[in-house]
């Protein structure tokens, strides 16, 4: 049996984001020894939901210089103008926590490729991630219908399971996003926490002893 890898993120935090390309070559290179899941973490929900002020704007453009600085991705000038600057818009991480449980469980395979396309409906194009019609189009790019997707969306299933993936990021010690942890049987271990670099991943991920061993085989 596959040990599990859990990449803890919310779709949006700048720091996922900014995080997008390391963790998706991460995945492909190492998937045939590793079972990826993505586990959503709930940033902003229910009580947390924010609606874009002076002060948020203010903290997340800083946030966001040193996610260009260090990562290398850039924020679009779509996410400047339609999330930053405008007051009216709601940040739910709900709805894109939702998409990734649906996505992972209609087609498990593609689930890092998605959460990257709707990393950048946000932080690139600046959509609506309230629109539930944002998700189900994208999931039509890979070959899942609009209908079958938006049923998942709208079910009493999926929004418990979303739940579910809350409490279990809070029980596996996930603080910051994005973080990547290692499940074996009943071991539970944090492999990295924040951004790191694609050669620090790698290091990390091909020094684990699991790892080394599925390697020799």
């Amino acid at each position: 049996m596959k040990t599990e890898i859990y990449y803890v993120m919310d779709t949006m935090c700048g720091w996922c984001y900014g995080s997008s390309d390391v963790i998706t070559m991460i995945q492909e290179k190492y998937k045939d020894i590793y079972d990826f899941n993505l586990l959503p973490g709930g940033m902003w929900t229910g009580d947390n939901v924010k609606k874009m002020s002076t002060g948020l704007r203010d903290y997340v453009k800083g946030h966001n210089v040193e996610v260009e600085k260090l990562t290398g991705k850039s924020f679009g000038e779509g996410y400047n103008k339609n999330v930053l600057e405008e007051n009216s818009i709601v940040l739910d991480s709900f709805p894109g926590a939702k998409a990734v449980v649906i996505i992972q469980k209609l087609k498990k395979e593609v689930a890092f490729s998605y959460l990257k396309r709707i990393q950048e409906a946000f932080f690139v194009f600046g959509k609506d991630m309230n629109n539930v019609e944002i998700y189900s189009k994208i999931a039509e790019s890979f070959s899942i219908s609009r209908e079958e997707f938006e049923k998942e969306f709208y079910s009493e299933d999926i929004r418990q399971e979303t739940f579910k993936c809350f409490d279990m990021a809070n029980i596996m010690g996930a603080e910051v996003f994005p973080t990547v942890i290692s499940q074996e049987g009943t071991k539970v271990t944090i492999m990295a926490q924040g951004y790191n670099s694609y050669d620090d991943l790698d290091r990390i991920f091909s020094s684990s002893n699991f790892a080394k061993k599925s390697i020799v085989k």
